[in-house]
């Protein structure tokens, strides 16, 4: 019951929420089609904006209202109206209020009318609202003079204004238009603004804000129903959608509720905006704010979004904001493609459990991928990330969700405010140069930057958001482990950097194929068994080429073939389109030999690579520990091909110091003793580098352990090391006929120990 409560309200939420943007979108077009037309404008502004409440049999709300005379109450310049919606004829009338009667015709000297709206929603309730329509010229000029024409549903350029309460137009600018209506307060114009002002004041909507409009501004809080208040269009405010991080957002649309509504609405939706890069340009995203319901007051500066006025430290924040989007920039505008979109991380990211080339709804033909499950499987969260990452938002936008969103934390953007966006800003011009600058770029675009890059994690296969202050420049070229860490024969290592360093320096001119784009790639095959060095090889290429490592497996190609052949065109894609090194790990049934005898589906995948493979322009290194046979087109792909055997004793020595050196030097007690035990006896246990590796980790686990139960110093010596290596050696023994039984069936010819360059 707990799950479907859940999944009610969620349903709730998400239907109040698309109100809501309907609701602006109607709006924003209503006041686009006002421009020129008085009439026009004067049947469409008195329907009331929540659609989805009124009678459903109201076609004309407002249709006979220009041929039928309004029976209203005329005091000067200004009159007042009640409204009603009659049943018989299915419109709305005006009713008589007093004796007085003031035809529209000849209301030429009318400045405004304000009117109260009476209507039923669907369910019988009654309801009510406020709208002025403002007419006078000059009173019309005025307001568009101290307005700005920023709010939706409002229009400051046709020859009449409309607007529902609670006129936040009018309430958002107050001081302005007192100060104005004081300045020539004999004039026709500030007379007409003085009493439109003092009727607004006494507006129902309103009545309650102005009594306490003062004391909550000096106290700086706020309530629910005056929330709208603190929120005028293009206001910047704090938020911290991503990782707790202070960013600015400015305010597109206010947190108000359907004409009527707002004593029961239990949660408010406000529109802002912030610039984010698509991987082509800086785009305006638009997110919806929540605001739950909350008794009394608050505090402005507790609320989950508040403007920057009220954040302790303002002028520091901002600092930090444009010396973070100069960063920003840098790794995204102005950062170089391919590998150069390469960075170092290390710290809190927010992920997607996505696969590496998932497409969108419409992109992917597997509907159950996109079930409720896997959504929320997918939903991103926040985790620790280290090592490399790909800054790039274009390929984040196309694959790491089904929505192509600019995720902001867990914050999705909202594509209607972006579809009733009608502003003409853009983001300035800029040259690298300008970063670099003493003068600041344009302040307000540089504080409207996100704190995060949205990229791809090599090594966690995951798709994710990064803090931009935790993401630093690669370090380039690093051929040292190559060289000297990667325990590989030297004619071995001289062969593959001899192909790597050709492959980069003739791309444009090596020998061609006779099929045009056929066989520019550099295909290495790296086969033995488990724990050899087989992808060590493969990081350590990468590293000394200042190449990202791109690392596939057969779980994000499938084993469908059609499917098959899609991912691997997208993910050599990617590869290619971030100059990485292509490692498809464990790739056995793409290479097994095809016939007669062979599954189907297993022929077909071999096909798939081999098509793919002759149009790659990339290095793609192939690894397996168990091909019976490899099929001969696959071989006649393969520029160099490498059998990995079993450690030697010399390399299980150095790969023991290896990793003991990767250990802080407090860690460890008497490293001479250690190593004496590891030249003595460490090639004995028979353990490949990856066993190695974990034994020198549960070495030093134990001693930690043992300190905690009193005894040792948590420190790792040679008992620990010994006592967990005569473990391994224990479960090796009783895995070692099975495990040499499935070696040599598994196991290639020797026949196919090496392949020279073809």
């Amino acid at each position: 019951m707990t799950q479907v409560a859940s999944l009610q309200q969620k349903y709730i939420e998400l239907l109040e929420k698309r109100i809501s943007q309907l609701e602006e979108a109607v709006k924003d077009a209503a006041s686009k089609d006002n421009k020129g037309a008085k009439e026009s404008s004067d049947n469409d502004a008195k329907q009331p904006a929540d659609n989805a409440e009124k009678k459903p049999d109201n076609k004309e709300e407002v249709g006979n209202k220009t041929d039928k005379p309004d029976e209203t109450k005329s005091i000067g310049r200004y009159v007042v109206a009640l409204r009603k919606w009659d049943s018989s004829s299915a419109s709305y009338k005006d009713e008589t209020v007093a004796e007085d009667s003031l035809k529209k015709k000849e209301r030429k000297d009318v400045a405004y009318v304000f009117r109260r709206v009476v209507y039923e929603t669907y369910f019988g309730d009654r309801r009510a609202y406020s709208e002025l329509e403002i007419e006078d010229p000059r009173l019309v000029r005025l307001l568009k003079d101290e307005i700005d024409n920023k709010y939706p549903g409002v229009n400051f350029e046709g020859a009449t204004i409309y607007m529902q309460a609670p006129f936040p137009a009018i309430a958002h600018n107050w001081d302005r238009l007192q100060k104005r209506a004081q300045q020539d307060p004999e004039s026709q114009p500030s007379k007409d603004l003085a009493h439109l002002l003092g009727r607004v004041e006494t507006a129902e909507e309103l009545v309650d804000y102005f009594k306490t409009k003062e004391v909550n501004s000096m106290a700086k809080v706020t309530t629910f129903e005056t929330l709208w208040t603190v929120f005028a269009p293009k206001t910047l405010i704090v938020a911290k959608p991503f990782l707790g991080i202070p960013q600015l957002l400015e305010v597109s649309s206010s947190p108000l509720s359907a004409p009527g509504a707002m004593k029961k609405v239990s949660r408010l939706w406000m529109t802002a905006w912030c610039w984010d890069w698509d991987g082509k340009e800086m785009v305006k995203v638009y997110y919806y704010l929540k605001f739950r319901r909350f008794r009394g007051t608050m505090e402005i500066s507790k609320l989950d979004y508040y403007p920057l006025s009220y954040y302790e430290g303002a002028e520091e924040l901002q600092s930090t904001i444009r010396k973070r989007s100069n960063a920003f920039l840098k790794a995204t505008m102005f950062c170089p493609p391919g590998a150069g979109q390469t960075f170092k991380y290390e710290g809190m990211a927010f992920v997607a459990r996505r696969k590496v080339v998932s497409g969108s709804r419409d992109e992917d033909e597997d509907e159950d991928e996109f079930d409720d499950n896997n959504d929320e499987e997918d939903a991103a969260k926040a985790r620790i990330i280290e090592g490399e990452i790909i800054c790039d938002a274009s390929a984040y936008l196309q694959y790491a969700n089904a929505h192509r969103s600019h995720s902001l934390g867990d914050l999705e953007h909202d594509e209607i405010g972006e579809a009733t966006d009608d502003s003409e800003s853009s983001f300035p011009k800029l040259e690298k140069e300008d970063l670099e600058s003493v003068e600041p770029v344009d302040n307000r675009h540089m504080l409207l930057i996100p704190p995060r890059l949205l990229g791809y994690s090599t090594r966690e296969k995951l798709w994710g958001q990064f803090n931009v202050d935790q993401t630093k420049p690669p370090p380039g070229k690093q051929p040292q482990k190559f060289e000297h860490d990667l325990k590989l024969d030297k004619k071995y290592k001289d062969l593959i950097a001899a192909l790597v360093n050709s492959h980069e320096a003739r791309r444009g001119r090596q020998v061609e194929d006779v099929v045009h784009d056929k066989g520019k790639g550099l295909v290495l095959l790296l086969h033995g068994p488990p724990g050899v060095g087989k992808t060590l090889t493969a990081e350590t290429i990468a590293e000394a080429s200042g190449k990202p490592l791109f690392v596939v497996s057969v779980a994000e190609i499938g084993l469908d073939a059609s499917r098959a052949e899609k991912n691997l065109d997208r993910l050599f894609n990617l590869a290619t389109k971030w100059e990485a090194i292509l490692l498809i790990d464990e790739a056995d049934v793409f290479l097994e030999t095809r016939g007669s005898t062979s599954d189907a589906s297993r022929n077909a995948l071999v096909s798939v690579l081999l098509r793919v493979l002759e149009y790659y322009k990339g290095v793609i290194i192939l690894t397996t520990n168990r091909i019976k046979s490899i099929d001969v087109a696959v071989v006649s792909r393969i520029h160099l091909a490498i059998r990995y055997e079993d450690l030697r004793p010399e390399q299980m020595r150095s790969i023991f110091k290896y990793f003991l050196d990767q250990l802080e030097p407090d860690d460890i007690q008497n490293r001479q003793k250690i190593e004496r035990f590891v030249d003595e006896y460490g090639h004995h246990y028979g353990l490949n580098g990856r066993q190695i590796r974990n034994v020198v980790s549960a070495a030093l686990a134990s001693a930690r352990q043992k300190k905690t139960q009193g005894i040792g110093n948590g420190k790792l010596d040679e008992e620990h090391l010994k006592e967990v290596c005569e473990m391994t050696r224990e479960f090796q023994e009783q895995l070692k006929r099975q495990f040499m039984m499935q070696r040599a069936n598994n196991e290639v010819d020797t026949r196919f120990h090496s392949y020279g360059a073809m």
